[in-house]
Parts: structure tokens; sequence; C-alpha cells
């Protein structure tokens, strides 16, 4: 169960959602200051972001949808209405590939491993602070834990039967963790490589893909 942080009138605004918000700002102000900086396309670096976080939820909802098909009521309603239901990581990243490529297709940019670079940084950036959504509601933890009682190894869940307070496994820490420290290190060889001047356009977003989908083999 959410936690809800405050109302706004009778509407209740959860913590889930203001972290997942504050992410994506996260990650589109990282995504624009990388962009931008090396390439100095505005008109490209600012028609992708709204495109990205449209295509993003569609493609979001869509996955959820058909991994958890069974949480609605049918297709029309999980992919029209989006107030209920859940998203999925995957369909956020589909989506801003595709907006990438839709910008490079109408030729707003010419250099699309150069845009993946960025959104590659900028997406471990989110994620290190959408992860911690799973501070207010019961997602994302692991087995049960017996030597450990605080963070980052182990959060307090009620079991959903007896109602007892079980520690698990506080798998979104860890995987914030991960995305904070692979942020860093993307950063650092992304920088050092453009000052030397080695570095190709591409080899930042293949070295997130290979050390991030490593690290979720693991922890999911």
């Amino acid at each position: 169960m959410d936690k809800i942080a405050f109302y706004s009138g009778s509407l209740p605004i959860y913590w889930n959602s203001l972290i997942l918000t504050l992410a994506a700002a996260t990650a589109i102000c990282f995504f624009l200051a990388f962009y931008l900086g090396k390439s100095g396309n505005g008109a490209a670096g600012f028609a992708v972001v709204p495109l990205a976080i449209v295509l993003g939820l569609v493609c979001a909802r869509f996955f959820h949808w058909y991994c958890q098909s069974d949480s609605y009521t049918g297709f029309t309603a999980a992919m029209t209405n989006y107030a209920e239901g859940g998203y999925a990581l995957m369909g956020v990243f589909l989506g801003c590939v595709l907006a990438a490529a839709l910008t490079r297709v109408i030729c707003l940019h010419r250099n699309l491993p150069e845009m993946l670079d960025a959104m590659s940084m900028a997406a471990c950036a989110g994620m290190a602070v959408g992860r911690l959504s799973a501070l207010f509601n019961a997602s994302d933890r692991g087995q049960v834990l017996e030597s450990f009682r605080s963070l980052p190894i182990a959060s307090p869940v009620n079991n959903a039967v007896s109602g007892a307070v079980e520690y698990r496994l506080a798998t979104f820490a860890l995987q914030s963790m991960v995305a904070l420290a692979l942020f860093i290190g993307l950063a650092v060889f992304y920088n050092k490589g453009q000052k030397r001047g080695k570095l190709r356009d591409g080899d930042t977003c293949l070295l997130f893909l290979l050390l991030y989908g490593a690290s979720q083999v693991v922890l999911d």
C-alpha cells in the first residue's frame, strides 16, 4: 500500500508518485546537461524530452499490461486509463529509444549514438532516485533476513497474511546504489573520453546496457 504524502483537496498525493516525478526531473536535467554540453543542439534536446515522456508512458503501460494482464479489465482500459495501474521500466527504455530515433528520422539531429549516450547516463541518475520510491510501499523486496534490521540491507514490511513485521532484503536500495555507482562511473568514463578525443559515440550507451543488464540479472 502506497503511503499518502498529502491531500490536494480530496485528491491523495502519494510519496511514490512524488519520488518518481523527482526521478523523471533528475533524468531530464542530466540528459540536457550531457547532450547540450556535447552537441549544443537545443532543438533536438528539447524536442526529444516531451516525446520520450509520452512514448515512455505508453510503452511502460503496454509492457505492464502484457506482463500482468489480469490487473486490467482489458487492453483498451489499460492503454486509455493512466490514472490506475502500473508501469514497467523496460517500456521507458523503449520509449526513449523510439523518441531518439524519431527525432533522427525528422532530421532534428544526425547522431543517434550521441543522444543515446546522454540518455544512458541520465537513466542511471533517474533510477538512482526512482528506486527509492519503494521506501513508501512494500514493493521491490527480497527474502526475509534474520541478521539485518536496517537499510541499505534490510527494510521492514508488514506480512500481508499475519500482519507481522518482516525484515526483507531491501532490493530497491541495492538497485539505487548500483544505479548511482553506474552513473558516477559512466560520467567519469564519458568525460575523460571526451577530453582525450578517443571515445566513440555510442560506446557509453553500450557500456551502460552491459553493466546495468548484468547487475539486474543478479538483483532481480
